[in-house]
């Protein structure tokens, strides 16, 4: 049994049995389908494309990011989060609802989007 993800701000992706990627481009509107022999990679390449938009288009501030971040409790991810809104790294508009979901899909951070919210200003 495989598995279906969809999300708005990168490809879609869906994983087979066999450990077959699928991604779909959206811009283009094909099925790009490639071997996911390392998974990590391509999930920190999927993840980098659906928060690159929230760092208005920053490669390296997003994998920083997601480094810096890596471990971190959830306080300390939003604390973050605020330091980079008020360096102007982060959309001061992605930095709610988008960017909680993004982390929150794929583990990152685990609380709820209230508890987000509560911290993020």
């Amino acid at each position: 049994m495989g598995f279906n993800i969809k999300n708005n701000y990168g490809p879609n992706i869906e994983v087979n049995e066999g450990g077959m990627l699928n991604l779909y481009q959206s811009q283009n509107g094909r099925w790009n389908t490639q071997k996911a022999d390392d998974a990590e990679i391509v999930e920190e390449d999927i993840l980098t494309s659906q928060l690159k938009p929230m760092f208005f288009g920053a490669e390296e501030e997003v994998r920083s990011f997601l480094l810096e971040i890596k471990g971190m409790k959830p306080k300390q991810i939003t604390a973050r989060v605020n330091q980079l809104v008020r360096e102007n790294k982060l959309s001061e508009i992605s930095c709610h609802r988008d960017l909680w979901q993004v982390l929150h899909n794929c583990g990152i951070y685990t609380p709820t989007e209230s508890n987000w919210n509560q911290q993020i200003r």
